[in-house]
């Protein structure tokens, strides 16, 4: 993936650089076409993977399983903040060894699936064949830039937008009733109105209108990952809470930096919210993990 940005780098400099150097560029772009076919032809393993480590579905039981996305491969911070929330999830709710995890990321690209419209849609699809459908929660959080169409996915040779019709067609397609969808990206509420129903729980990081904040380089969460998973998501405490303590943190946040509200939605279907009650009350009687 380093290679592929920097072979980005050049073939866009190539487009107003003297002869020589076109030339130069024109041998990189050559490679870096070669280097995007590689990576897609590694797409199907590399989920197949994924979906094979995955426990299907317990007679008489209601199973969470996860799908993790981070889809901005040059900030850390958001594959960073994926790998917090999931852990963070993982204290309240069972998602383990039934996760998986998308990320444009220079380190993983040889190992992890590509945050890529198709792959979601793949692993939608695949983890609805584990699970069922009626009885078990399908979990989504997202984590990345995001615009007034949806979640950025920062690929190599392009930046596409995963939007709330692309998540909701998705799910429905597959006819997963019960669903949690979490957005930590810029405009996140723009996933409120095409997803809400009384089945379905929708968090998300700012309004239809407004962008979050703390996705620099340095830091291992956006504000709104830090508020809701890492201070206020813990055993004792349902969605609903968690997400009202979070609000009041960043909302302090954002005065003390003095930068305009990015007034976080949500949105709580009351069949899932009271089906996650048992589910919630027994990650506290289990204690600290």
């Amino acid at each position: 993936m380093i290679a592929v940005m920097a072979a980005i780098l050049l073939v866009l400099s190539a487009v107003a650089a003297p002869a020589e150097t076109a030339s130069v560029a024109h041998k990189d772009a050559k490679a870096f076409n070669r280097e995007v076919a590689r990576l897609a032809r590694l797409q199907p393993d590399l989920l197949r993977s994924e979906v094979s480590g995955l426990l299907p579905h317990q007679k008489g039981e209601t199973d969470i399983y996860a799908i993790g996305i981070a889809g901005w491969a040059t900030l850390d911070v958001f594959a960073k903040e994926l790998d917090g929330a999931l852990t963070a999830i993982g204290k309240v709710l069972p998602i383990e060894d039934r996760t998986i995890r998308l990320i444009n990321h220079p380190d993983t690209v040889d190992r992890v699936p590509l945050a890529t419209v198709d792959n979601f849609q793949n692993a939608v699809h695949d983890v609805g064949k584990l699970m069922d459908k009626e009885n078990d929660i399908l979990l989504v959080f997202m984590t990345s830039h995001g615009d007034r169409k949806g979640v950025a996915l920062q690929l190599p040779n392009r930046i596409v937008d995963l939007t709330p019709k692309d998540v909701a067609t998705a799910l429905d397609r597959e006819g997963i009733k019960s669903r949690i969808v979490i957005v930590s990206a810029c405009y996140s509420g723009i996933f409120v109105p095409p997803l809400e129903n009384a089945d379905t729980i929708v968090l998300t990081a700012a309004d239809a209108n407004h962008t979050s904040f703390g996705c620099a380089p340095e830091r291992d969460w956006t504000f709104f990952g830090d508020a809701f998973f890492h201070q206020s998501l813990k055993p004792g405490t349902d969605f609903q809470h968690a997400f009202d303590h979070a609000r009041v943190l960043i909302k302090g946040w954002e005065l003390m930096d003095r930068i305009p509200p990015s007034n976080p939605q949500a949105y709580f279907g009351p069949t899932l919210t009271a089906k996650l009650a048992p589910l919630l009350r027994s990650a506290e009687s289990a204690g600290p993990q």
